[in-house]
């Protein structure tokens, strides 16, 4: 079984024939189906493109958010709307724990930056996720932070359980998230992204949940695959956990690379 991972697609930006164009190039790599790490669109076309994409690829779509699907509309509203997409696309963050194969489980969770990374205090770096999702909208710092918190947090819950299920029936796990959840993989042209940026990029509570259980399984190999910087990194956070952060370029989706399963 091959599986296509993309990442930070942002179709919104893509003409009408260079999507249909980039859905050919899918096809043609032949994969069973599509790992989608989120930055899809924006909210107000995030069904439309989700739809698209499912007729354009004709295999299942296993897909998380991220902070732009919900850009121009609200975190309550996006997941509401998401739940409803067509049986095909499977939301993982909704979802149980996928079987792929005798070997291999699939998890995934959109994450949210959680500004433990970095110094969040002193960062001058404002994302227009402040000014266009509306959970967000005319918070001051404190507060922000303290949403931000909040969300990692329920996406550090959400996926532990998930990561025990997976590991005690597979020998290896999948994991797709939007926000890097380690420092070592929150990169930017080559580097690990400084203290400024680490607060609005990476989610230290999805690292140290994932840390938490797979140091429970040894045995159990974990690959985490992840969007967000647009900045390519592989790294080996433990003997058993592989990070591995996609690069993208506005306008010119790409299929990161075709991961075996057995």
């Amino acid at each position: 079984m091959q599986l296509a991972w993309l990442t930070d697609i942002h179709l919104n930006f893509v003409k009408p024939d260079d999507r249909q164009t980039f859905y050919a190039s899918v096809r043609e790599a032949q994969p069973d189906a599509v790992l989608l790490s989120g930055d899809i669109a924006e909210a107000p076309t995030i069904i439309e493109y989700l739809t698209e994409i499912e007729r354009g690829l004709k295999v299942p779509v296993y897909f998380v958010l991220g902070n732009h699907d919900f850009y121009r509309s609200s975190f309550s509203i996006v997941e509401k709307r998401v739940r409803e997409v067509p049986s095909n696309l499977i939301w993982l963050t909704a979802s149980d724990v996928q079987w792929l194969g005798e070997d291999t489980a699939l998890v995934g969770d959109d994450g949210c930056a959680d500004g433990r990374f970095g110094n969040f205090e002193a960062s001058p770096i404002f994302l227009n996720d402040y000014l266009l999702i509306n959970e967000f909208v005319g918070l001051e710092k404190p507060a922000r932070l303290r949403l931000m918190n909040h969300l990692g947090d329920a996406a550090a819950a959400r996926i532990k359980p998930k990561l025990h299920a997976a590991c005690t029936q597979r020998k290896r796990v999948i994991l797709v998230t939007h926000v890097p959840p380690f420092r070592e993989s929150c990169r930017y042209n080559g580097k690990i992204s400084d203290d400024d940026w680490l607060p609005h990029m990476s989610s230290k509570a999805m690292g140290d949940a994932i840390i938490e259980v797979m140091d429970q399984y040894p045995e159990c190999k974990l690959q985490v695959l992840c969007g967000h910087t647009h900045g390519e990194a592989m790294v080996q956070i433990r003997p058993n956990i592989t990070a591995v952060t996609g690069g993208a370029q506005y306008g010119r989706p790409a299929i990161q690379s075709i991961v075996e399963v057995y």
